[in-house]
């Protein structure tokens, strides 16, 4: 009975709704070998840090081992009173134990901590106003990185984080530095690209807000709506509402969706199920969070480097606290850069705009497609699809 609900039903021409409803009659599934191939749905990226394929070689693999030195720095006007310790605990270990938890083992973050504070030689005022500069933000990190590199090996480092000291409040968020093999943080003879500094919302955002920014340093985009987007006028959560940390960290399901899972290689291809044709689908798909090596994503490309994605969200691991499980629908734009969209969740009909994942009997249409929710089970959503056929 389970691999019977499981399995994935194809059928193809626009006469099926009448064999499977209004005649009565069922349609057996039929194999098709284009199913198989995901090549279709490896939309090619089109922004530094939009989504798409493939992830830029100057962002750390999401495969294997991390090698992250962790340095404490403070400041002449808000010297450090807790403990380099303490200061390590408000993200570690959960931050690890995150990626190991969605990856399903196949990224180990590995944290290596000089735990002593740095005297930064400026106030905290001088390191805030260069945090949206290239080049101020990776002299920020260099001069941490000189302060310890008589202590500190650098030569094994694929990423450096900086934590300043959480109880000051000049330095008001952490930003990710993602630079470049020939243009990056010096140390023992190599470049190291990727870099991270915090700042006082650390105390707020607890070890999420270091997956956030390490999301960056694998190549992932932000999802939430910068201030010069239109969207940032109703609201800053707008395009992906309670979705992935990339978008709103304390959102009720930080958990990463299944197309940046895919990029990162969390996602096998036999997972993904690729509709680059017309035709009529029934099909299921198995909660996001559970590593049962289950179909875990419906995509279907379309023109102009768009495709729509479907993904089951259910209040399982991270994502525990989801007050509304269901299909979640969304639109993948590799033209549209971080912060501006790449990744919008698409409303049900008839419900009031926001994001929101889909209950049975809702549906969404996009672009030729549409989907409807046949059926919610406790982990899967059964889903009717059509895509590209005419009236």
């Amino acid at each position: 009975m389970m691999a019977q609900m499981f399995a994935l039903r194809l059928v193809y021409l626009a006469g099926l709704a009448c064999l499977l409803a209004a005649c009565g009659g069922s349609a057996e599934p039929q194999p098709n070998a284009n199913l198989q191939d995901t090549q279709a749905c490896r939309l090619a990226r089109q922004q530094p840090l939009g989504l798409g394929f493939p992830i830029g070689a100057d962002r750390l693999p999401a495969l294997g081992s991390l090698h992250v030195t962790v340095l404490f720095a403070d400041f002449e006007d808000a010297p450090a009173e807790r403990s380099p310790a303490e200061a390590l605990a408000i993200v570690s270990p959960d931050a690890e134990e995150f990626f190991a938890e969605l990856s399903g083992g196949r990224l180990q973050v590995q944290l290596y901590s000089h735990l002593a504070w740095l005297r930064l030689s400026q106030p905290q005022a001088h390191y805030a106003a260069g945090l949206a500069s290239f080049e101020a933000h990776l002299d920020f990190l260099q001069e941490a990185v000189d302060l310890a590199d008589a202590a500190v090996d650098f030569s094994q480092t694929d990423l450096v984080v900086v934590l300043t000291n959480p109880d000051a409040t000049g330095i008001p968020y952490g930003p990710a530095f993602t630079g470049f093999a020939d243009h990056g943080i010096q140390a023992d003879g190599v470049t190291i690209a990727n870099g991270i500094t915090s700042g006082s919302d650390l105390l707020y955002w607890g070890h999420l807000w270091l997956n956030h920014e390490m999301g960056h340093s694998l190549g992932l985009p932000d999802l939430y709506a910068y201030p010069g987007a239109a969207a940032a006028e109703a609201d800053q959560f707008a395009f992906t509402g309670e979705f992935s940390l990339m978008g709103n960290i304390f959102g009720q399901a930080p958990e990463l969706t299944a197309i940046e899972r895919w990029m990162l290689g969390w996602l096998e291809d036999e997972q993904v199920l690729c509709l680059s044709e017309p035709g009529q689908w029934e099909v299921t798909v198995t909660a996001l969070a559970e590593q049962d090596g289950q179909t875990k994503a419906v995509m279907l490309p379309l023109a102009e480097g768009q495709m729509l994605v479907i993904e089951a969200r259910r209040p399982l691991g991270y994502d525990w606290r989801l007050q509304q499980p269901g299909a979640l629908v969304y639109l993948v734009d590799t033209r549209r850069d971080s912060g501006y969209g790449p990744l919008r969740v698409l409303t049900p009909e008839g419900r009031l705009p926001g994001p929101a994942a889909l209950q049975a009997g809702e549906s969404v249409q996009y672009a030729g497609v549409s989907v409807q929710v046949l059926e919610n089970g406790a982990e899967f959503d059964r889903l009717w699809v059509s895509f590209g056929l005419q009236d």
